[in-house]
């Protein structure tokens, strides 16, 4: 019985210890890119020593953000000196690659990529005499500063081993060693490297390579440079761009200009330095551009006139300063300015008006106009009553200004009255108060106004609707006004898209309209003769904006698509063609696989059709079975098949998962019935439909997996989360971001609730319609909610408080649900700090591999059990 006894035992005792041994699995990384050997001599005045190798080594001698390793690829160290990506396997004898002996250090970089279908936790192990540093996509992970020396007359030398745990996240991650070697003629730079990474991690889950090929990462997202405001010359041979980019190793953004011939696309001129250089814009008559710079609060305008390369300031060191405009005929230039109280210290303040719980309700702004060239200011306005620039006449002799004044006897609950002022006597002349105005500018001639403003403008003449319903007027019209009839007509009625902005040609007879269609925002030209209009092909699918040369029958545009990254393109007006300007990231997506998108629409109860984009992963393979992300905003705007976005669905689809993103009733761009549907309902129908949605398309989608399902959506999206969670199971995780749980306290307690609601939940209130607000609200049925859900808010979000997250936290935590809150401090509706950024989209991710892929390794290491930790 003993002997038994200890025979179990001994396999027992060699089980734990060939399981401890067998718990991780090891990759080691043989094969290689190298720029081969640098030279680096040692300083002036130094010891050849170690302590200077050491100093050499912490000495970034290149920016490793400017590495690009690719097979082939010119790598350019002095004008006269150039290395090439080559392929290097260790071990090998480097001296191979030397073409001469020097008694100088060297340095060396090796890079690979490690590609990753979950996220795992590591261990790096590398073994050298020499002294390296190791980067995980830029960032140092590891170094060692200890040098071996050979052993006598033997090349070898007694190497020493470094270990650094490192975590990899999905998808592909640049590994990059600096290695320094005392001289060229080193031959073994480094004996192994090893990754060690748990038994759990499938080894399908993790390659090596050296090819850069992979999928959208978080870093392309918030790193890569970005396209800012754009300009065309009056004669639309210039295009001007502003560009940003996050500064290496900070979450600081810098941004810069550049302009290019458009005639050739090159590149004329760049004013880059590390400044905050926004707000480009190009005068009326001549090739002379206007930016601005800011720097401590306070804003200077610099004037550049590019024929001569001569550049000035025209405003200096403006406090407060919020935009400007250049003046039609180019003598001027009217800028506003945010002046701010003085500030109260009594500690208490009586409310002058529901607008005045926002912080900058007292701010008064005012307008200013300054002389080109020669700088001489004077001021516009002034009195109790901020004022904005609308529009400015062709001649420059008029000044369109308006006025926001709140009432609360009728919806909107505020109204605009609009002024003509007279630039030679000053005077003001008042023209109309308008309800549902969004922008007015002047026509070419000055005879008239043409007006962007919801259907409901000039008592209703833009309303394309049955009696019963009430307009959506977030859905924009285009009205014309005449100045001298004092009478307003419908330009757009029949027109479906929803128009964001117009411009009215001098050139010839037209309106351009820039709208929202559907998913996509597209160009229209509107003929004023026979009242028609017709799009123009772009080569982007959602047009992001565009700027019209006054003289000249061409524009410039940026825009993206579904799996196309944002571009500058120019367009020839005369035949509607395109031809590409700028796109800041080719080379960085040339070596980035994105999956397919295909339509997915359904007709729902009513006879409507909804329609609906299903993302694909890379590599899709439809013989696998994949989680599901589903997207919706179930607002009165569609959710637009943008590249990037608060919500990169290519970014998910890069993580494994299919997405299918569709768009209830009640948006914009699919004509005024469809988005009325979004008056009063709050949820109803976009609820329904969302469900409907979704079980038609898992129905004829077989290789989605309908038990690892989950949801998404921000702002009304988020509300749309929760209220989806207390209607049905098929979700097996949900996610909503500054969602609404209770509608009564966004109505009173958001900064515009209460505006929002004039049209969302027109003549409707929390006494009258006890139906919408209480029975529409996700919080009073908190208890029908099955699903695990996670809850984002910025912790100073303005437009739905924080407190909807918190109702709704301490409803479920009280029932006993599966929920988790993230506050993100510091940040208001829209998550905009880099870091934060950052961490916030990785819990998105995490979030959903934790429920629908039963991986639970990221959550935990984002937001650690600190229970458990104290029990480990």
């Amino acid at each position: 019985m003993k002997f038994i006894f200890n025979i179990c035992f001994y396999f027992l005792l060699t089980t734990i210890t060939f399981g401890q041994q067998d718990s991780s699995r090891v990759i080691e990384i043989d094969e290689w890119l190298s720029l081969g050997s640098i030279e680096i001599k040692y300083p002036a005045f130094s010891n050849t020593n170690d302590k200077t190798l050491e100093e050499l080594l912490n000495y970034d001698q290149v920016r490793i953000s400017d590495l690009n390793p690719v097979k082939d690829e010119t790598f350019l160290i002095d004008k006269n000196t150039s290395v090439k990506w080559k392929i290097f396997s260790i071990p090998e004898n480097f001296s191979e690659q030397n073409d001469k002996v020097s008694i100088n250090p060297s340095i060396h970089y090796l890079a690979t990529y490690i590609q990753t279908e979950r996220f795992t936790k590591a261990e790096l192990e590398i073994n050298s005499c020499n002294m390296i540093k190791v980067y995980l996509d830029g960032q140092e992970v590891a170094e060692k500063k200890s040098l071996q020396k050979k052993n006598g007359e033997s090349d070898s030398c007694k190497a020493e081993k470094i270990s650094k745990k490192i975590n990899i996240e999905t998808g592909k991650h640049l590994l990059l060693i600096k290695v320094l070697t005392e001289s060229a003629s080193t031959s073994n730079l480094i004996n192994f490297v090893k990754l060690k990474y748990q038994e759990e991690v499938n080894s399908s889950y993790i390659s090596i390579s050296t090819k850069p090929e992979g999928f959208v990462s978080i870093k392309n997202l918030l790193e890569d440079p970005k396209l800012g405001s754009i300009s065309l010359s009056h004669d639309g041979k210039y295009a001007g761009v502003t560009i940003s980019k996050i500064v290496e190793g900070t979450d600081k953004r810098e941004s810069w200009l550049e302009i290019y011939n458009t005639e050739n696309g090159k590149l004329t001129h760049s004013f880059k330095g590390g400044m905050k250089l926004t707000s480009l814009s190009w005068s009326p008559i001549e090739n002379v551009f206007a930016y601005t710079q800011s720097e401590k609060e306070q804003t200077t305008v610099w004037i550049t006139d590019i024929t001569n390369n001569n550049s000035f300031q025209l405003l200096e060191g403006i406090k407060d300063f919020s935009s400007f405009n250049w003046s039609p005929d180019g003598t001027y230039i009217i800028y506003s300015v945010n002046e701010k109280p003085k500030e109260d210290k009594s500690g208490l303040k009586r409310f002058e008006g529901l607008q005045d719980r926002w912080p900058w309700a007292r701010n008064k702004s005012y307008l200013y106009l300054v002389e080109y060239p020669s700088g001489f200011k004077q001021r516009l306005t002034s009195g109790d009553n901020s004022t904005s620039l609308s529009s400015i006449s062709k001649d420059g002799n008029k000044i369109l200004i308006s006025s926001i004044v709140y009432d609360f006897a009728d919806r909107p609950y505020s109204f605009t009255t609009y002024y003509i002022l007279d630039r030679q006597t000053m005077k003001a002349d008042t023209i109309k108060a308008l309800n549902w105005a969004r922008s007015v500018q002047f026509s070419p001639d000055g005879k008239n106004l043409l007006i962007l403003g919801g259907p409901s403008m000039f008592g209703g003449i833009g309303k394309n609707l049955p009696d019963t319903m009430i307009p959506n007027d977030f859905d924009m019209q285009a009205f014309a006004y005449n100045l001298e009839t004092k009478k307003g007509g419908s330009i757009s009625r029949e027109f479906d898209p929803s128009i964001n902005s117009a411009y009215w040609s001098k050139l010839e007879d037209v309106i351009y309209f820039d709208v929202t269609e559907k998913t996509k925002q597209n160009l229209y030209k509107y003929e004023l003769k026979n009242k028609q209009f017709s799009k123009i092909n772009l080569e982007v699918e959602v047009l992001d904006n565009i700027s019209f040369a006054s003289d000249n029958f061409s524009a410039i545009y940026k825009g993206s698509g579904a799996i196309d990254p944002e571009k500058l393109y120019y367009l020839d007006l005369k035949n509607n063609k395109s031809k590409l300007l700028l796109d800041l990231n080719e080379n960085i997506f040339s070596s980035i696989k994105l999956g397919k998108v295909e339509d997915f629409d359904f007709t729902n109860s009513r006879g409507d059709e909804i329609d609906g984009l299903v993302y694909y992963p890379p590599y899709f393979d439809s013989n696998k079975k994949y989680p599901c992300i589903v997207s919706y905003y179930g607002g009165t705007s569609p959710t637009e098949q943008t590249f990037e976005g608060r919500y990169p669905r290519n970014l998910w689809t890069a993580n494994g998962y299919i997405v299918y993103a569709l768009q209830p009733s009640g948006a914009i761009g699919y004509g005024q019935k469809f988005s009325a549907y979004h008056v009063n309902d709050w949820g109803k129908l976009t609820a329904e439909e969302i469900i409907e949605g979704t079980k038609l398309f898992l129905k004829s989608h077989p290789f989605v997996d309908e038990k690892r399902v989950g949801c998404i959506g921000a702002s009304y999206g988020g509300f749309m989360t929760m209220n989806v969670l207390t209607k049905t199971d098929i979700f097996s995780a949900g996610i909503s971001h500054a969602g609404i749980s209770s509608l009564s306290s966004y109505w009173g307690e958001g900064y515009w609730g209460y505006l929002y609601s004039a049209v969302a939940t027109a003549n409707s209130f929390p006494w009258n319609r006890k139906d919408i607000y209480i029975d529409h609200s996700p919080l009073f049925s908190a208890d029908k909610i099955t699903t695990p859900l996670l809850l984002l808010h910025g912790a100073s979000d303005t437009n739905v408080p924080p407190g909807e997250s918190t109702q709704m936290y301490t409803a479920l935590k009280i029932l006993g649900k599966d929920v988790e809150y993230i506050q993100v401090e510091d940040q208001d509706h829209h998550i905009l700090d880099y870091k934060k950024r950052k961490q916030w989209t990785k819990t998105i991710i995490a979030w959903f591999d934790y429920k629908l892929k039963g991986q639970a390794e990221w959550w935990n290491e984002l937001y650690p059990d600190k229970n458990q930790n104290e029990k480990d």
